[in-house]
């Protein structure tokens, strides 16, 4: 039976239900998507089908593969590295300058009340979503366009990894929403040394502990 596609723009409901599917690991790595495996999936037309790998690629949830196919990557540790390194100044710009006028953002904080009742329910890919949302709506909150875009250039990767690390990681996530909540703890405080200081411990903590379980995966 073919999922059911809400009944928006065919496309972005397309690409919503196969990044779900991807993120719950129901479309594993290394798969080839083709435009007609993705069409007969979804009950859609081969241009939609197109679109939508095409907006998932964009996104750094699939790869470009052969024969205008697309891959679900298996992010290694050199990939998890680039994408923290990447993130690192981006975000830091963003809680320096909601700091500094004292922007706590409205959906940062729904973010981070979504995250601590995953956490709660011990609902790791809810918890995820959230995590992702939380530093979306940072950036988010500076109202720069072009600092969004190049945020969102390494964010669908970055779900990407934590997804696929944390499906099989008994991670603490009681501590990790901790770690969120002094970030924003700090701006609206309007400190934005702390802010920053508390970004890095979080940036640095994840990237260490997906390293940390990709070698351990890696190694068994």
């Amino acid at each position: 039976m073919s999922p059911v596609l809400a009944a928006t723009s065919l496309t972005e409901s397309l690409s919503d239900a196969l990044r779900a599917q991807i993120l719950k690991g129901e479309v594993p790595p290394g798969l080839r998507l083709t435009e007609a495996w993705v069409a007969e999936r979804f009950d859609v037309a081969r241009p939609t089908a197109k679109a939508g790998l095409d907006r998932l690629c964009a996104e750094g949830l699939l790869r470009r593969g052969p024969r205008r196919s697309s891959v679900v990557p298996q992010l290694s540790a050199d990939d998890i590295t680039d994408i923290y390194f990447s993130r690192q100044p981006v975000e830091t710009l963003a809680v320096r300058t909601l700091a500094a006028s004292r922007t706590a953002p409205t959906d940062a904080q729904r973010a981070l009340n979504l995250m601590r009742l995953a956490a709660e329910q011990s609902a790791h890919a809810d918890h995820t979503e959230a995590d992702v949302a939380f530093h979306r709506a940072l950036v988010a909150a500076t109202a720069s366009q072009r600092l969004q875009r190049m945020h969102a250039s390494v964010m669908g990767e970055a779900q990407l990894c934590i997804a696929q690390v944390r499906r099989n990681a008994s991670t603490d996530l009681t501590e990790l929403t901790a770690r969120h909540a002094a970030i924003l703890d700090a701006i609206a405080k309007g400190e934005p040394d702390a802010a920053e200081a508390a970004l890095r411990v979080d940036l640095d903590g994840c990237r260490d502990m997906l390293l940390a379980d990709v070698a351990a995966v890696r190694g068994t």
